[in-house]
């Protein structure tokens, strides 16, 4: 799954949630909840969360980075 910025439109990320949970299952973890990951952007500046579900991710929100 294409993660884009929801301010600039931006690509920011792929990633393969399947491969992602077939590494973890192997480790014996069950996956309960979302995976929730930070992505900074380039073009605004910010650092976006989001929340990864196995169809579709979730927008939380964006915070400033600190430099």
């Amino acid at each position: 799954m294409k993660i884009k910025c929801k301010k600039s439109k931006r690509f920011l990320m792929e990633i393969n949630y399947d491969e992602i949970i077939k590494v973890i299952e192997k480790h014996g973890i069950a996956l309960e909840i979302p995976l929730e990951i930070v992505v900074p952007c380039r073009a605004c500046h910010e650092s976006e969360v989001y929340r990864i579900y196995q169809d579709h991710y979730v927008f939380v929100e964006n915070r400033k980075v600190d430099k």
